[in-house]
């Protein structure tokens, strides 16, 4: 057990037999049935994003790991689990939020001790569709199954040793079962860490905007494809396409780039030179209207801050993309676009279209985890150990009667993720075990145990 503290201060035991405890991280109310992610990031994508396309041409998906019901379920249990932070207090979605796309509307996010990331987290939609598959601002992890291992065992992000994470997963009721489900047995390890996360992560895939809506009618710029966008909105599809150069970059249907660029946010670069002078991988424009923070290190807080920088704020320094110089010649000056205010607004209005309230608001990639009260150690199963842990702590949480209530109660009880059943009555055999633990460690404490 991690990070349980010795006691605090006396308990008063009255005849609710209350206590202040640490809550545990909870359980995932799973469906009985898996989430169908294959159809919906495999099967049902739309036929620009399928095999043969612009988009579907760059799914960094492994042979060794495509996606599975099982293993994205078991993928999204870890990525909103506290238990993958050293002291229980941060998950993968601290920092990448549903509603912001997954990524973080701070402009860097919080660790598990209360420090700041270096950089700003980075949205995951369409994380798939990137073909040099590396992750990270700076491309670091030649991998998303080597990325996603990386902030749980950063000393600043989620501090945790595998070793140990590995013991406390293995240690719940509901683990070995998942891991079982999704790869054929219960043994928990790293690689198998690894691969649920990065299955659930290529599952984020958005294609339900107002964009996907006017490309299903037809290519980007065709009669068909403009009928279903307001004057305001073509027009900034026009300058994305067209002048603004904006799709120079963020390319295709999925709006990401193929390499990492310099844009030029600075004249010098060598304070954070990413991915090596300067250069940042440029993440999918999908749901960009709603991450709330912009650039590797959030520098911008609107869209219309980035889009002022594009305007009059390029820096010409060295390794300046050519897309972003005059006449796109290595010597050329920054490009000024001098964007107009009806041109700013026009692009917004463009950017708008790609927001997916669909995924944004998906229970397939929600938060599943409840408090199953009684629980106290996390285990999953409200049992004896809880009772255990319950009276040789003294952190915040809740009482001796939840546990009383819920015993023999677990994580497979856990009919929805808003509700717990109804629980039954408790048995004579566990009022007299509770009856008796609790005068033992009365005596205990008469004794200055």
């Amino acid at each position: 057990m991690r990070f349980v503290k010795p006691a605090l201060a006396l308990y008063l035991l009255t005849t609710s037999v209350t206590c202040c405890i640490a809550q545990s991280p909870g359980v995932p109310a799973l469906p009985s049935t898996d989430f169908d992610y294959v159809a919906y990031a495999v099967d049902n994508l739309p036929t620009y994003f399928q095999p043969g396309t612009d988009v579907g041409d760059t799914n960094n998906t492994p042979a060794d790991n495509p996606i599975t019901n099982a293993g994205a379920t078991l993928g999204r249990a870890l990525f909103y689990d506290q238990r993958l932070s050293h002291n229980d207090s941060t998950s993968c979605a601290s920092c990448h939020k549903q509603e912001n796309g997954f990524s973080d509307p701070e402009q860097f996010s919080i660790g598990f001790e209360g420090g700041l990331t270096g950089r700003h987290s980075m949205g995951l939609s369409n994380a798939m569709f990137y073909e040099r598959g590396r992750f990270f601002w700076d491309e670091r992890a030649a991998t998303l199954e080597e990325q996603v291992l990386g902030p749980i065992q950063d000393s600043v992000e989620m501090g945790t040793d595998l070793n140990q994470l590995r013991e406390e997963l293995a240690g719940t009721e509901f683990y070995p079962v998942l891991f079982n489900e999704a790869f054929g047995s219960a043994e928990v390890t790293n690689d198998r860490i690894a691969d649920a996360l990065a299955q659930f992560v290529r599952s984020m895939a958005s294609y339900q905007s107002k964009f996907d809506d006017a490309r299903a009618a037809g290519n980007v710029g065709s009669p068909a494809f403009n009928n279903q966008l307001t004057a305001l909105e073509r027009q900034g599809s026009q300058i994305f396409h067209g002048a603004g150069r904006c799709s120079a970059c963020h390319e295709g249907d999925a709006q990401v780039a193929d390499l990492p660029r310099n844009i030029g946010l600075d004249l010098d670069d060598s304070e954070d030179e990413g991915a090596g002078n300067g250069r940042f991988k440029v993440p999918s424009l999908r749901n960009i209207a709603v991450r709330d923070g912009f650039m590797h290190d959030g520098r911008f807080e609107t869209l219309e801050e980035v889009i002022d920088f594009y305007s009059t704020e390029i820096q010409n320094n060295p390794n300046l993309a050519l897309t972003l110089r005059e006449n796109r010649q290595p010597n050329g000056d920054p490009i000024q676009f001098n964007f107009t205010q009806a041109e700013k607004d026009a692009l917004i209005a463009y950017l708008n279209t790609l927001t997916d309230e669909a995924f944004l608001t998906s229970e397939l990639f929600s938060d599943p985890f409840v408090e199953l009260p009684g629980d106290f150690d996390g285990s999953g199963l409200v049992d004896d150990d809880d009772l255990i842990f319950w009276r040789t702590t003294a952190m915040e949480g809740s009482s001796f009667l939840e546990w009383q209530q819920n015993l023999g109660r677990s994580w497979q009880d856990v009919a929805s993720s808003s509700s717990i059943a109804a629980v039954p009555e408790p048995s004579t055999i566990a009022l007299v075990s509770a009856a008796f633990i609790c005068a033992l460690w009365r005596g205990k404490r008469r004794d200055g145990f």
